[in-house]
């Protein structure tokens, strides 16, 4: 079977272009998220995986069950993607459709997400340092998403793209006995 990401590539792309066209990102992330989250319920995911072996009428059935559900969240554009990613049996790659979006929005908007882990919460301060520092370096606008994980040990793992910086204790006692073993 072919990569999803790959499949989803040129859909996601697709609804990206018709979205930066029409001035719509917002409501496309929203619609497509929408469209991913009720293609990741279980018994839809079954149906989905079932498709393949529908035949016309029982294929048109379940795209009308499935718009049916989302009915008055997905405009007639976002409907159409739908249908078309249904009629050719790649609506399981839906949520790689959303991911890839989502990456093609950031990257236009010049905004990144990073991920920072540490063991107790940022102060407000610490935050806003942290934004400038990485705005700084990356170039681009950022939004901190902050997780707390006590098993670092002390300092914080920074993951922004592909950025990564690890100046987690735990990672420097990991380096210093590997090069005492050597």
């Amino acid at each position: 079977m072919s990569d999803p990401l790959t499949i989803a590539q040129p859909y996601a792309k697709a609804a990206f272009d018709y979205a930066v066209a029409n001035q719509t990102l917002e409501q496309w992330e929203q619609m497509l998220t929408i469209a991913a989250t009720v293609a990741s319920e279980p018994i839809i995911a079954q149906q989905i995986e079932d498709s393949e072996q529908f035949g016309a009428n029982d294929s048109e059935a379940f795209i009308n069950m499935f718009l049916g559900v989302c009915e008055g969240l997905l405009d007639e554009h976002g409907q159409n993607l739908i249908k078309v990613m249904a009629e050719n049996g790649r609506l399981n790659v839906i949520v790689q459709v959303v991911e890839l979006f989502c990456e093609l929005k950031q990257d236009y908007e010049r905004m990144v997400i990073a991920h920072v882990t540490t063991t107790e919460p940022l102060s407000i301060q610490q935050q806003a340092n942290l934004v400038q520092a990485l705005q700084d370096k990356l170039n681009r606008s950022v939004v901190l998403d902050c997780h707390i994980d006590e098993t670092l040990i002390g300092g914080m793992l920074i993951k922004a793209g592909e950025l990564v910086i690890d100046g987690t204790l735990k990672s420097s006692i990991n380096r210093l006995a590997t090069s005492l073993q050597a």
